[in-house]
């Protein structure tokens, strides 16, 4: 897919109906934390929640500070756990960084029990794209290296 761009479209949790673009060089970190890249306290839906149901919600609560580091090279996303609560993809947990190509299909992306994310390609003229892309996750400051 030529004129295609990776991206993670959220489909359960406070991130539903979120759209990041992930341009090809993008290492970007996800978290709960306001410093990562990709910051689930700036979700639409966590900030139209109330503060007292945010504040005790379990779920959200077993998404790290930094999460998970995402880095991206054409249609391949390395995935790396940061976490102590989990990452799966396809349910499947990620216990060392692994490298997947969306060439060969989508996969579901799950921090903790219920933030999820479809990470896909989608065509660069699709309306989500579009509307992400004056979003696209920016450097929040100096990236950690990978161990």
């Amino acid at each position: 897919m030529a004129d295609a761009v990776p991206v993670l479209l959220g489909t359960a949790g406070f991130v539903l109906g979120e759209c990041f673009v992930l341009g090809d060089g993008s290492d970007v970190v996800i978290g709960r934390s306001r410093s990562c890249d990709i910051s689930l306290r700036r979700a639409a839906n966590y900030l139209k929640a109330a503060s007292e149901t945010r504040d005790v919600d379990q779920d959200f609560n077993t998404v790290s500070r930094r999460h998970l580091r995402l880095q991206v090279h054409e249609s391949v996303v390395r995935v790396q756990d940061l976490s102590t609560n989990g990452t799966f993809c396809n349910d499947d947990p990620v216990q060392q960084a692994r490298e997947i190509d969306l060439a060969n299909g989508a996969f579901s992306l799950r921090l903790g029990t219920r933030e999820t994310f479809q990470v896909q390609m989608l065509p660069k003229d699709d309306p989500r794209v579009i509307v992400a892309g004056a979003r696209e996750p920016q450097a929040a400051g100096p990236k950690t290296p990978a161990p």
